[in-house]
C-alpha cells in the first residue's frame, strides 16, 4: 500500500529532482517515486538541473553521474554552491567501484546508490534522506526564531524605552569600544553632551506626560543627519549624549550649535498643543591628554556643558585639550541667533 509523505499533516508533497539523461531510467525513477506521492520533475542534462534547482528548490536531487554536457560530480558540487539552505543529493550510477562511491561522497552528495538497484531499497534510502532534511530544515526554523528572539531581547536591553535611543548601558558599552579605537589608530572621537533648558519647570507647568512627548520629539531632532557609526543615547532624565566617532572637536561644535538652534526652532507637537524648548550643550574631545579613562570623556563634555548653563543656557560650550578658558559657541543656525524662549 502506497502511502504519500505529510498526508496525515496536508502538507505539500515534497519535490524530488531527478536528473536522468536517459528515458527509459527517469521513467522508471519518477513512476517509482511518483507511486510513493512525491512531486517528480525531471532533467535531462547538468545545466538543466541547476537552473531546475533554482527554479523550483528541490527537496531531494536523484543524481546520475554520467550526463550528456557536465558529469554528475560537477553538477553536485555547483548544486552545493548555489544553496542556501540544506538540499539532500543522492547520486546514482552504473559504476561499481568503491572509488566511485568515495569521490561522489567527497564532492558533496549525501548517498550513493548502484544502478541496477531494487526500488525498496532506493525508497527507503530516499525516505532517510527526506526525513533527516525534514529534521535540518526544523532545526534550522528554530534556530532562526532563537536568534530573533535573541536580537529582539538584545534591543530592548540597550534600548530607552521612552525615545527608542540607546540606553546609558550602550553608551557605556560603546564608549568603552569607540576610545579604544581612537586610541589605536590616532583618530578623532568627539562626545556632546546636553540637557533640556528649564525642564524641570517645563514638567511642573505642563505635566510630565507633555515633557514626555517633549522628550521623544527631541529625541528625533538628535536622530535626523546621525551617521551608523554614531552613538545617540539618553543618559538620564532629560541629559543625552552624543558620542561621534571620527569628530574632531571643531566639527562636533559645529553640529552642535546646528543642533542647538534646530531645537530651538523647531516646535515640538503635544497634547498641550505646539511647545519649545531649547537645549544647552557641552563639547569634549579626543584626543586630549587630560582624558584617560571613558568617564573623563563624559565628564569633561559634563563639565563643558555645566558651564554653557552658567553662561545663561541656549549655547554651546567646547573644551578642548589644551585650552585655558572654555570657549563659547551662541545658538545660530541659518537664520541668524536663536533667541531663548522663556
Amino acid at each position: 500500500m502506497n502511502t504519500a509523505p505529510n498526508d496525515n499533516n496536508q502538507q505539500p508533497a515534497e519535490k524530488i529532482l531527478c536528473v536522468e539523461d536517459s528515458p527509459t531510467q527517469a521513467a522508471q525513477i519518477k513512476h517509482i517515486l511518483a507511486s510513493e506521492g512525491y512531486r517528480v520533475e525531471v532533467a535531462v542534462n547538468g545545466y538543466e538541473s541547476l537552473s531546475m534547482a533554482r527554479e523550483i528548490n528541490p527537496d531531494l536531487v536523484v543524481l546520475d553521474i554520467m550526463l550528456p554536457d557536465i558529469d554528475g560530480y560537477s553538477v553536485c558540487r555547483k548544486l552545493r554552491s548555489q544553496s542556501t539552505s540544506y538540499m539532500p543529493i543522492m547520486m546514482l550510477s552504473a559504476r561499481q567501484e568503491v572509488e566511485d562511491r568515495l569521490d561522489g561522497l567527497d564532492v558533496g552528495a549525501d548517498d550513493y546508490l548502484p544502478k541496477p538497484f531494487d526500488a525498496r531499497e532506493f525508497i527507503a534510502r530516499v525516505k532517510s534522506l527526506l526525513r533527516i532534511k525534514r529534521l535540518n530544515d526544523d532545526l534550522s526554523d528554530r534556530l532562526s526564531e532563537a536568534k530573533e528572539s535573541f536580537n529582539v531581547w538584545r534591543q530592548v536591553a540597550v534600548t530607552d524605552h521612552l525615545t527608542g535611543l540607546y540606553n546609558r548601558y550602550y553608551l557605556q558599552k560603546m564608549l568603552q569600544e569607540e576610545i579604544s579605537v581612537a586610541s589605536r589608530y590616532g583618530t578623532p572621537l568627539a562626545c556632546i553632551m546636553l540637557d533640556i533648558d528649564h525642564f524641570r519647570d517645563f514638567n511642573n507647568t505642563h505635566g510630565h506626560l507633555v515633557g514626555d512627548e517633549v522628550l521623544r520629539g527631541l529625541a528625533r531632532i538628535l536622530g535626523k543627519d546621525s551617521r551608523d557609526s554614531d552613538v545617540i543615547a539618553r543618559y538620564g532624565g532629560e541629559e543625552f549624549v552624543l558620542l561621534l566617532p571620527m569628530t574632531d572637536l571643531e566639527a562636533a561644535a559645529s553640529k552642535a550649535s546646528r543642533l542647538c538652534a534646530e531645537v530651538c526652532a523647531t516646535p515640538l507637537a503635544s497634547e498641550a498643543g505646539n511647545l519649545h524648548v531649547t537645549i544647552s550643550l557641552g563639547v569634549a574631545s579626543l584626543p586630549d591628554e587630560d582624558i584617560s579613562t571613558p568617564l573623563k570623556l563624559i565628564a569633561k563634555a559634563d563639565r563643558a556643558l555645566y558651564l554653557a548653563k552658567e553662561a545663561g543656557r541656549n549655547r554651546v560650550v567646547i573644551l578642548g585639550a589644551g585650552d585655558s578658558e572654555p570657549r563659547e559657541f551662541p545658538c545660530q543656525g541659518e537664520g541668524g541667533a536663536c533667541a531663548r524662549l522663556k
